[in-house]
C-alpha cells in the first residue's frame, strides 16, 4: 500500500468538529460560499473545508479573520457561546434593527445581511460615525 496513502487522512478531534460546524453554521447563514470566506481570510477552499470537516483546526491568527469573514466572535467559533455584551442589542438603533429583522422573513435574511455588512465595509471607520 502507498505510504502517502496511509498518512493522507488526519484524525479527527471533536474540538475540531464542533470548530467546523460552527463555521459552517455561520457561513451557511450569512449565505456565503466556502470559496467567498477561503478569499476573505487568505487562505484556499480546501483549507475551510478542512475547518469545517473537523480535519483541520485553524490557528489562531485565522480563528480571529475567520470570526471577523463572519460577522462573529473568536469565542463563539471556539466555545459556541458569545461574550455576554455581543449577545443583546446596545443601542436603541440596534433594538429597532432586531425588531425589524425578525418580522422579514428568514429567506431574505441573506439579502439583508449582505446589504448591511456592505454598508458597514463601505464606511472608512466602520460605521462608527
Amino acid at each position: 500500500m502507498n505510504q502517502t496513502h496511509l498518512h493522507s487522512r488526519r484524525p479527527r478531534s471533536d474540538k475540531a468538529e464542533e470548530i467546523g460546524g460552527r463555521i459552517r453554521e455561520r457561513r451557511d447563514a450569512l449565505g456565503l460560499t466556502a470559496a467567498e470566506v477561503s478569499r476573505a481570510i487568505g487562505l484556499t477552499k480546501g483549507a475551510v473545508s478542512h475547518y469545517e470537516t473537523g480535519r483541520a483546526t485553524p490557528k489562531q491568527d485565522k480563528i480571529e479573520a475567520l470570526a471577523e469573514a463572519l460577522g462573529t466572535s473568536p469565542e463563539w467559533l471556539m466555545t459556541g457561546h458569545e461574550p455576554e455584551h455581543l449577545g443583546y442589542a446596545q443601542t436603541g438603533a440596534e433594538i429597532r434593527i432586531l425588531a425589524l429583522m425578525r418580522k422579514i422573513p428568514a429567506r431574505f435574511h441573506p439579502i439583508v445581511l449582505a446589504a448591511v455588512k456592505g454598508i458597514a465595509d463601505s464606511t472608512a471607520d466602520g460605521g462608527n460615525e
